[in-house]
């Protein structure tokens, strides 16, 4: 099982041993569907438990709530004082949340600061056997507009005495891969996009999908099948679905069936996600049902041939401009037939011949303009913390949630993350003060490496107190630089928030100097009284 699982399996340990007085012998059954195969597999084949497994996730477990705990505790207890517009917000922190919160604030910054450029390009139509074909200019677009404006003239001229000749006419066969089995962090990605469910949300349920022994363990890094698991067998269970078992039988008695593709991750813990039980739609409510017919439809696709199609390429030549199109015909749709979540769209051109002269119907040299980029999706910010090691599997999803739970990011109408101006705020403040303390909290590289410690540590690799000691070092020389900064996070707070020292600065001054900070700088003592000198009118 994964690691999480192996911790939670220590615990009972001691708890049991504890009762046992230590004489008992533990083992572990390991599965990953509620199937009476595998649970009966699991009890022939029990295992000792891993201590190294137990201990990588106690470590991650150790480092990361001391960390949140005493950075949370800081922020919380200085800005909730500091600026009244927070009232009773905690401030939280997180060493996975911060990066990922980090991730939200860099791409809305990099479109705030986006500058648009101005560019031209060339189209072209011409006129093939009674209908119109359009043509893309090959060098694409300019960002200077006189060399744009000259080609065009050439090519307006040649295009009036010679039209356009074809040089080159390409066919080539094209395929569209049948997708991988299912890991975590493509289904949270798929959901998402294809079903608009968030991330925590799909998670939740496809572990209640798991628990009624519908789906397999939906926690897992692995996107292959090993040699042992009957996957054909998974797939005759939907001969007789009411949706799918039409696929299924060109699959299973056609001789389409084709052995799913293996990547290159395995946890060596759980197999892909896959149906185990072939379910029809009445039996689930609405929610349940589109996140079943996801997995069960990826994985009937993942066991069917790749799409096979033959596409053209059209080359032709206007002066001594170079303009393209080209098309698709569409021969073996396969995989894509149970698959509605993807498309290919059949474009057939008409048959051209090398050294054709085809009339120029239309020439249009248009300007355009640079666009920044989107705010990221939920999709979009899990494949930037899977490549960037930021969480696992099994606790991304968490994260995201997190930082919209913390108020620090919100998505938009549109679906994507949009940081509020508390998440500005601290992602700015936290990389001022990097340049004293030399690590950028905000950025994924120190806790991508602390993710590969761990790893060492479930492997035997790296010693468990060892790892703890230099991450509570490195995190301490963070604390002890924030704290000397503090000026610099409470200005980034302060561009966004009023504080109550801006009206203090205003109150009369009473004694100048009146006592010392431990910081080093003298206080002075200041009376600011509204409503009069009545009872509760006035105040220092």
């Amino acid at each position: 099982c994964d690691r999480e699982g192996e911790a939670i399996a220590f615990e009972v340990l001691e708890t049991c041993q504890r009762a046992a007085r230590g004489r008992l012998q533990p083992f572990r059954a390991v599965f990953s569907a509620l199937t009476a195969t595998d649970l009966h597999n699991a009890c022939n084949a029990l295992r000792a438990p891993d201590q190294r497994l137990a201990d990588a996730v106690e470590a991650r477990q150790e480092i990361d709530l001391r960390a949140g705990a005493a950075f949370t505790r800081w922020m919380t207890l200085r800005y909730q004082a500091m600026f009244p517009e927070l009232g009773d917000q905690p401030l939280s922190f997180g060493p996975c949340q911060f990066p990922t919160l980090g991730f939200v604030v860099e791409r809305f910054l990099k479109i705030q600061r986006f500058v648009p450029e101005a560019f031209w390009t060339i189209h072209m139509e011409v006129s093939k056997d009674g209908g119109t074909v359009k043509f893309s200019w090959r060098r694409g677009r300019l960002f200077d507009h006189l060399p744009a404006l000259a080609l065009y003239e050439l090519v307006l001229e040649s295009a009036a005495e010679g039209g356009a000749k074809v040089t080159g006419v390409l066919e080539e066969p094209k395929s569209r891969w049948r997708p991988l089995p299912l890991n975590t962090v493509e289904l949270s990605k798929l959901a998402a996009t294809k079903l608009r469910m968030a991330p925590a949300r799909s998670m939740q349920v496809a572990e209640s999908l798991y628990q009624r022994g519908m789906l397999s363990y939906p926690r897992t890094e692995t996107d292959r099948f090993q040699e042992n698991i009957d996957v054909r067998g998974f797939v005759t269970n939907f001969l007789g679905h009411t949706q799918l078992g039409a696929f299924t039988n060109t699959l299973i008695n056609q001789g389409r069936y084709t052995p799913p593709r293996a990547g290159t991750h395995d946890d060596h813990a759980h197999p892909p996600i896959h149906p185990v039980k072939s379910v029809e739609q009445h039996e689930l409510d609405n929610e349940h049902w589109r996140l079943y017919e996801l997995v069960a439809r990826h994985f009937l696709a993942a066991c069917a041939p790749d799409a096979r199609g033959q596409r053209t390429e059209v080359e032709a030549e206007v002066g001594a401009e170079t303009f393209m199109t080209s098309g698709l015909v569409v021969l073996d749709r396969g995989w894509l037939e149970v698959y509605p979540y993807s498309n290919w769209v059949n474009d057939p051109l008409p048959l051209f011949d090398v050294d054709e002269i085809l009339p120029v119907t239309s020439l249009q040299l248009t300007e355009g303009r640079t666009q920044p980029p989107p705010l990221l999706s939920e999709a979009d910010l899990i494949a930037a913390m899977d490549r960037a090691g930021i969480g696992t599997d099994a606790t991304m999803h968490e994260h995201i949630a997190k930082i919209q739970r913390r108020h620090y990011a919100l998505k938009n109408e549109d679906g994507r993350l949009e940081p509020s101006k508390l998440g500005i705020a601290l992602v700015e403040g936290y990389q001022g003060f990097s340049v004293e303390g030399g690590l950028d909290l905000t950025k994924p590289e120190l806790r991508a490496q602390m993710e590969m410690s761990m790893t060492a540590i479930a492997r035997g690799e790296q010693d468990r107190q060892h790892f703890l000691q230099q991450a509570l070092e490195a995190t301490k020389r963070c604390y002890t630089a924030l704290e000397r900064a503090a000026p610099a996070l409470d200005a980034s707070l302060g561009r966004h928030f009023t504080s109550r020292l801006v009206g203090a600065r205003d109150a009369q001054l009473v004694q100048a100097n009146f006592s010392g900070c431990r910081c080093g700088a003298q206080l002075d003592l200041r009376s600011k009284r509204a409503g009069g000198d009545g009872p509760g009118g006035g105040g220092r």
